[in-house]
């Protein structure tokens, strides 16, 4: 009862019930982001694929986490806005940034979440860097506050749609096509390859913005039970 009362709550009344996404490898991204050049010589269509791609596995993001598709009421136009994931919800600092969500999946309550992502020091696969050049670089573009921009006038942020298409291209150009994966596998990736290299679920279910500790390890961690496991149970027998 706990588990159907949870998987409600977080799928906001689907009918469908969740279903596991596959888990991606993550060596072929590895690879190919090593393979490119600097983020200062990368095309920005390039860079914004890197950033992206690098966040949703460090930050375990679903698409709309970076595009949200929640409404709020604009006091001051009296309008009905979406949010948008702007540059003032990310502080940068020597040892990472800080990010805050707002108008996510699981924010019922507009209350927001707020997590800390430490630089990675391989800066070719950290995702702080790339955002923050990626943010240095479109700064003449930027129209409004959105933190990714499309790549044509006026610049808008991109929509959870475009964020999809993104991911799914870096799956594309990793040579992962065709295998099952799709813009949904990045969410628990990030978490069952934290959860394998020994980083503390508590952590990771804060960190990836899970409220509901049965959804997060029933649906979101694949760990598979490692070679060694019996061997490590009964020692040398």
């Amino acid at each position: 009862m706990i588990s159907r009362l949870c998987s409600a709550l977080i799928k906001s009344g689907t009918s469908i019930p969740l279903k596991h996404s596959t888990v991606l490898p993550i060596e072929p991204f590895n690879f190919m982001f090593s393979s490119w050049k600097e983020n200062i010589d990368l095309t920005l269509s390039d860079l914004r694929l890197k950033a992206i791609t690098l966040l949703a596995f460090s930050l375990m993001l679903r698409p709309s986490d970076i595009a949200p598709k929640a409404l709020f009421f604009d006091n001051l136009t009296g309008e009905t806005r979406k949010f948008i994931f702007s540059t003032n919800m990310i502080e940068f600092n020597s040892e990472g940034l800080k990010v805050s969500f707002l108008g996510i999946k699981n924010d019922a309550q507009r209350s927001g979440f707020q997590v800390f992502l430490p630089s990675a020091p391989n800066s070719k696969l950290d995702p702080v860097a790339a955002i923050k050049d990626y943010i240095t670089r479109t700064e003449p573009y930027r129209t409004d506050e959105g933190v990714f921009l499309s790549l044509n006038k006026p610049y808008k942020a991109i929509s959870a749609a475009s964020v999809s298409k993104i991911l799914e291209k870096a799956i594309s150009m990793a040579g992962l096509a065709g295998q099952g994966f799709s813009a949904k596998s990045f969410r628990p990736t990030g978490a069952t390859r934290a959860i394998d290299g020994g980083i503390d679920p508590e952590v990771v279910q804060k960190m990836g913005r899970w409220k509901c500790t049965e959804v997060f390890r029933e649906h979101y961690v694949h760990s598979k039970t490692p070679r060694a496991y019996t061997q490590t149970i009964l020692g040398h027998v």
